[in-house]
């Protein structure tokens, strides 16, 4: 146990040191969940549905400005062999104030995103799996203009995630994530037009979880690097106060139970999080509480 927690402060300490921000579910909790958990190891079926309902609250460094946005996830995911597809959405109702004054409220939709992929290693002790990231967009890129769900431009992307079990101590959990957005119009406030794309992200997962009998416990820690934006004609202030990095703290119950011989499993999330540059687009402060239910069939 103590080589575990070593080890997690030496990782937490590395990515502590690495050097426009849109909240998009179906990437958020994609990353934070790896690839394969089934529910139950002797009940491994083909097909699984994830539905889950969100709350996430943020407040900006800059200004009394705050945003909640609530909404609901689904995603279904198909396995055979070693491989499996899966794909993503969500939609989410936003509501802004300035003030204690709403200046948006209304409901979009998340990208919808495809992920494909399968094990490297499938080892019942060290898991390591590859996946391919398409995100499609799902309405016009509102950012210039107001708040914004879904970063609604098209994205491609590789993930990398695994675990490592410990005897009789738990499971280490990992992943590693590369996207790439791609450049499409968008409009400001006064109708003039931009090409903008927010760049890259890059995000990074590190967890610990333990399991006894039907329950389990999860605690994570994710960090992201968004970088590169750009927009023509080029707008020097937009562009520097885009990029930021996001560190997440969260932990997680799980329960899980058959019905009918069906693998079902509940799951209740509550995170923190933060952006760690201050700037006009940056947020002081992110709780996300999320509850899901899953089943396997």
């Amino acid at each position: 146990m103590k080589n575990i927690v070593l080890y997690c402060a030496i990782l937490l300490s590395i990515l502590g040191c690495l050097n426009v921000s849109a909240i998009s579910m179906v990437y958020n909790y994609r990353i934070a969940q790896v690839t394969k958990q089934p529910i139950f190891e002797e009940f491994h079926n083909k097909n699984t549905i994830v539905a889950l309902l969100f709350d996430q609250y943020q407040k900006k460094y800059q200004g009394d400005i705050k945003q909640n946005f609530v909404g609901g996830l689904g995603a279904y995911i198909y396995e055979f062999s070693s491989y499996y597809f899966r794909v993503d959405f969500a939609a989410s109702h936003i509501q802004e104030t300035v003030e204690h004054t709403t200046t948006f409220s209304g409901t979009e939709t998340d990208d919808i995103l495809c992920t494909f992929g399968g094990y490297i290693i499938n080892s019942a002790t060290a898991p390591l799996a590859l996946s391919g990231l398409l995100g499609i967009p799902t309405h016009k890129i509102l950012r210039l203009q107001h708040v914004d769900f879904g970063f609604s431009q098209v994205a491609t992307g590789l993930q990398l995630d695994g675990s490592y079990r410990f005897k009789h101590e738990g499971i280490f959990v990992y992943g590693a994530r590369y996207i790439y957005f791609i450049a499409r119009h968008a409009h400001d406030d006064a109708g003039k037009k931009y090409l903008f794309s927010i760049g890259q992200d890059v995000n990074l997962l590190c967890a610990y979880k333990k399991s006894w009998n039907r329950h389990g416990f999860e605690v994570g820690f994710t960090q992201r690097f968004q970088f590169g934006a750009r927009i023509t004609p080029h707008l020097d202030d937009i562009v520097k106060q885009t990029d930021y990095i996001r560190s997440n703290f969260y932990a997680v119950y799980k329960y899980k139970f058959l019905v009918h011989g069906i693998p079902n499993r509940v799951l209740f999330n509550i995170g923190y999080g933060f952006d760690e540059r201050p700037h006009q687009y940056a947020n002081k402060a992110i709780v996300l509480c999320w509850t899901a239910w899953n089943i396997n069939f």
